[in-house]
């Protein structure tokens, strides 16, 4: 646990250092958040500080890589518990043919696209046409780097169908299908995500509360196929990196505020937290594949569903903006924008409990 720990801290004083430093470009290049009579905030604020999150989230992740065999090695996890054996991350990546190592990459790149993405809309606004072309993109990236539903299994009945075996016609249609799942499932992640940015500490916080329970999944209930423990391993160490940066951004990012994460973050957390869900999805991280991180994600996915719903009910575009998300709805009661955000976090978190015992 000492080396999740050390990554952890890294991550964490690294975005802690960057932070400022992308304040005074916002500001610097007007990427601002201005008050409306929609939002809650009533002054001036610099987006952007999902740039910071995904910078300390792939440079330590790319330095850990970079390290080599005899530097940084990693103490593993097996089926059965903590084991002795000890391996870099790279070359515990490119075992089994370097599949996990492509994942990586496929994270990093897809993430990027995501950022660059969700940066030009926080500078100059995009159609909602756009922005979903910027995140369809990010999602083909990374499932064609291996990022897929690779099966699932049948709840209470201990039957698992794999959607990787077959060849011919009807390996192609089991393909054809687990990408299309992949896709529709990153790309409602990412915009229920980016739905629930809308106070202080709110989509950060619901983040970090998933990437605490995919890491205690990949700790406590290791996955026990391809290459051994390399998926759980893998998804604690991306996990404990994530959660440093995203704590790293909340010291500057819960009310009051300094920075929001902005479309890039949201956008960003969105997709590296369904990324990881369906990478954990080989029988073991998520015993129920969707469903479980569908439980862990349940806040933002619940709203954007809703959401959704009530759009097409009024008849107005799904893309239109409104001030009927669930936090809209609790500060309509008479909560403060803090009681708000500490609901909702207990909300996901009662969730991510369930969802951990569960599987």
């Amino acid at each position: 646990m000492l080396n999740y720990a050390i990554l952890f801290i890294t991550s964490l004083i690294l975005c802690v250092l960057i932070v400022p430093r992308v304040i005074k470009k916002a500001v610097k290049l007007d990427v601002v958040d201005k008050p409306t009579t929609r939002k809650v905030h009533r002054k001036i604020i610099p987006l952007w500080g999902g740039v910071a999150i995904f910078l300390s989230f792939a440079v330590v992740l790319g330095l850990l890589y970079l390290m080599g065999s005899d530097i940084f090695p990693f103490s593993l996890l097996n089926g059965t518990g903590f084991s002795g054996f000890s391996v870099s991350f790279r070359a515990r990546l490119n075992q089994t043919s370097g599949v996990l190592g492509l994942k990586l990459a496929g994270l990093l790149l897809g993430g990027f696209v995501v950022i660059i993405t969700g940066m030009i809309d926080d500078k100059t606004g995009l159609s909602p046409k756009k922005k979903l072309l910027g995140q369809l993109i990010a999602a083909l990236i990374v499932v064609s780097f291996g990022v897929r539903v690779q099966g699932f299994n049948v709840p209470f009945m201990n039957h698992y169908v794999s959607l990787t075996s077959g060849q011919g016609f009807g390996g192609g249609v089991l393909f054809l299908f687990s990408a299309a799942v992949s896709l529709v499932w990153i790309l409602a992640v990412v915009n229920s995500m980016n739905f629930m940015d809308g106070l202080d500490g709110l989509a950060g916080g619901i983040s970090l509360v998933s990437a605490l329970t995919f890491f205690s999944l990949a700790i406590f209930k290791p996955s026990t196929s391809l290459a051994g423990d390399n998926i759980s391993a893998f998804i604690a160490v991306v996990t404990a990196v994530l959660c440093g940066s995203i704590i790293g951004f909340l010291f500057f990012n819960f009310k009051p505020a300094k920075i929001f994460m902005g479309d890039a973050g949201s956008m960003f957390l969105g997709f590296t937290l369904a990324s990881l869900s369906l990478i954990g999805s080989f029988k073991g991280v998520t015993a129920i594949t969707l469903f479980t991180p569908a439980l862990i994600l349940s806040v933002p996915i619940f709203d954007i569903i809703f959401a959704v719903f009530r759009r097409m009910n009024k008849g107005v575009p799904i893309s239109r903006a409104d001030k009927s998300h669930l936090h809209h709805r609790l500060l309509a009661l008479g909560l403060s924008p803090l009681q708000v955000v500490l609901i909702i976090w207990l909300i996901a978190a009662f969730f991510n409990v369930i969802a951990f015992l569960l599987a």
